[in-house]
C-alpha cells in the first residue's frame, strides 16, 4: 500500500514539473490585393509569434452540366404521344408538314411513327388529304356545340369540365361567354377554374328582390362538425349514411356442423349388448 502511494505522489510530482504551453490563437488582421491573409505578433500578441499565410488562388466554382432541353424525345413512343399532345391543342386537320414545322414531330423521317398516328384510335386520318385530326370524344367545334351538348345532358347532374377538355381547343373561352350570358351555370373549383357544367334553363330565372338576396347572403352555413347540432336546433334530422357493401365483399357463411356416420369395425364384438352392464361372474 504504502509503494502505491508513493508511485502516485512520484507521478504527481512529475506531471507538476511539466512546462505550460499555451495555446496559439490566429487572428486574420490584415488582406493583401494578392489575396494574402497574414498576422504577426507585433500586430496582435495572441498569436504569439505565428504568420499565416493563405493560398492566392481563388477556388473555382464546381459546375455541374445540366441536360439539354432537346424538345421532344426520340423514342417512338414518346414522339407519338407528342403528335397527339399537338393536335389536341388544334382543330383543324393538320398536315405532315404542320406537324413537322409546328409540333416538332418530323413523320418523314420516322415511317413507322406514321402508320402509327395513321392507326391511332384517338387521330383521325384522311386518306384523301393525308392529314391528321384529333378525335375527341364530343364533337365541339363552338360554344353553341357545348351549349346544345349540355342541353341534352341535362337531366344527367352537368358534365364535368375535365371529360370535356380534350374536345375544343378554345373551351374555356366558350365557358365564359356561356356563362356570362347566363345560359350555362358553372361551379368552380377553389383556384377559379371550372369544375362542373350546367345547362340553365332560363325559364326558371325568377327575378328576386334585392332584400331577398341581402337575407340570403347574410345567412351563414355551419361548419360540418356543427352541422347535425344545427340541424338538430331547427328540428331537422340529418340523412344517415349506410355503409354500402362493396362487390367484393361476400358475406362469411356459419360452418354447418354435420353429424358424420361412423362405421364401426369392431366384428369381434358382434352379439354384445352395449346397453347392459357387464358384470364379471364370481
Amino acid at each position: 500500500m504504502s509503494h502505491f502511494k508513493n508511485a502516485t505522489s512520484e507521478f504527481k510530482k512529475r506531471l507538476a514539473d511539466q512546462p505550460l504551453i499555451k495555446r496559439a490563437v490566429v487572428t486574420p488582421l490584415a488582406s493583401q490585393d494578392d489575396g494574402t491573409i497574414y498576422t504577426g505578433s507585433n500586430a496582435n500578441p495572441n498569436n504569439n509569434g505565428l504568420q499565416v499565410f493563405s493560398s492566392s488562388k481563388k477556388k473555382k466554382t464546381e459546375v455541374y452540366s445540366q441536360p439539354q432541353d432537346t424538345g421532344a424525345g426520340k423514342h417512338i413512343n414518346s414522339l407519338l404521344l407528342n403528335a397527339i399532345n399537338f393536335l389536341k391543342t388544334v382543330d383543324d386537320p393538320q398536315t405532315v408538314e404542320d406537324l413537322r414545322r409546328k409540333g416538332g414531330v418530323d413523320l418523314d423521317a420516322k415511317p413507322e411513327l406514321y402508320n402509327l398516328l395513321k392507326m391511332n384510335d384517338k387521330v383521325a386520318y384522311d386518306t384523301r388529304d393525308h392529314t391528321f385530326a384529333y378525335k375527341p370524344t364530343y364533337h365541339i367545334k363552338n360554344k353553341e356545340d357545348l351549349l346544345a351538348l349540355l342541353e341534352k345532358r341535362k337531366n344527367e347532374g352537368g358534365m364535368d369540365y375535365k371529360e370535356l377538355k380534350d374536345s375544343y381547343s378554345k373551351l374555356l373561352d366558350a365557358v365564359n361567354e356561356l356563362a356570362s350570358e347566363g345560359r350555362i351555370l358553372v361551379v368552380k373549383n377553389k383556384d377559379g377554374a371550372p369544375r362542373v357544367l350546367f345547362w340553365n334553363d332560363q325559364r326558371y330565372n325568377t327575378a328576386m328582390d334585392q332584400e331577398f338576396r341581402d337575407i340570403w347572403h347574410r345567412l351563414r352555413i355551419p361548419d360540418e362538425i356543427d352541422l347535425p347540432k344545427e340541424l338538430e336546433k331547427a328540428g331537422l334530422t340529418h340523412m344517415q349514411v349506410f355503409d354500402k357493401k362493396g362487390p367484393g365483399d361476400v358475406p362469411k357463411r356459419k360452418p354447418v356442423r354435420r353429424n358424420r356416420k361412423m362405421k364401426i369395425t369392431n366384428t369381434h364384438m358382434k352379439g354384445l349388448d352395449l346397453t347392459k352392464d357387464f358384470v364379471i361372474q364370481k
